[in-house]
């Protein structure tokens, strides 16, 4: 079995990072699009949505944006699509409902959650609802040639529709073998759908905080939610981060966690999360 590439985990991890920096009524700033070209992409489009809804706040009509779509220049062509999280996770958290919808991407292949499931179906390349879906601007880009290879990756909420993504993409581009590397993603589906996804996604790096909440939600009871291959955990030093809900989740912790894996890579954590052991300024 192979070995995730530390490297590449925490390149893709940034590049989600970039997203998450962008406020959700903002666009891509030409400084933005300067940071993703100096992980090596060119930035093609933004993805929009809509924002996750919960009895908490129902984020009626609102457009946002979840990410971007780049791709490396030369032979490799390696386009990627990267999905951001969202603080309303909390809300989702809160809101404790976990129900249960169809499967959007192929009948058959189980159930997802409802909320993921609205969201995923609204991704598109801009503002306007009608306007291309994101699968299928990934696949146009595939098609014509202008992309080779694709990777997928997204933090939190943007975990659970890179999954669904990837699961779309290979059933229905001409890109067969899309890659996933996915942070703090939360369960996206019950065990038939995590089926169908390891049979059909051949490489998929699911990492997660053994103490982030997020990854051990929805439950398995009373609904068979199930986790998608590959889990990969991270376990913080004892006392080195704070033990909050969001310290835990944060993208930052996750990078601090990685560069230990990872010769050469430097992060910090946030101000507030820093524990009593925590070993650097």
């Amino acid at each position: 079995m192979p070995t995730i590439d530390w490297q590449l985990a925490i390149k893709y991890a940034r590049l989600v990072k970039i997203a998450e920096d962008v406020q959700p009524a903002a666009e891509y700033s030409a400084q933005n699009k300067a940071d993703i070209q100096a992980l090596g992409y060119s930035f093609l489009q933004t993805l929009y949505g809509n924002e996750l809804a919960t009895d908490v706040d129902p984020h009626a009509g609102q457009t946002v944006t979840y990410g971007f779509l780049a791709v490396s220049p030369g032979n490799d062509k390696e386009l990627v699509a990267i999905v951001r999280g969202t603080d309303t996770i909390l809300e989702w958290i809160h809101d404790g409902a976990f129900l249960m919808v169809p499967n959007p991407i192929h009948s058959g292949a189980g159930m997802t959650e409802d909320g993921f499931t609205a969201i995923y179906k609204s991704l598109r390349t801009a503002r306007d609802p009608g306007s291309t879906t994101a699968v299928a601007s990934v696949g146009s880009y595939v098609h014509t040639g202008q992309a080779s290879a694709v990777t997928v990756a997204g933090h939190s909420l943007g975990g659970a529709l890179a999954t669904l993504l990837t699961l779309d993409i290979a059933l229905n581009t001409d890109c067969s073998q899309p890659v996933a590397y996915t942070y703090a993603s939360p369960r996206t589906g019950d065990h038939f759908f995590a089926g169908s996804f390891n049979t059909t996604v051949a490489q998929s790096w699911r990492i997660y905080n053994r103490s982030d909440l997020v990854p051990n939600l929805p439950p398995f009871l009373p609904l068979p939610y199930e986790h998608v291959n590959t889990g990969v955990e991270l376990v913080p030093p004892m006392n080195a981060v704070c033990d909050t809900i969001g310290c835990n989740h944060h993208l930052t912790t996750y990078l601090w966690l990685m560069q230990i894996f990872a010769a050469g890579q430097s992060f910090a954590l946030n101000p507030e999360c820093k524990g009593s052991a925590y070993p650097g300024p």
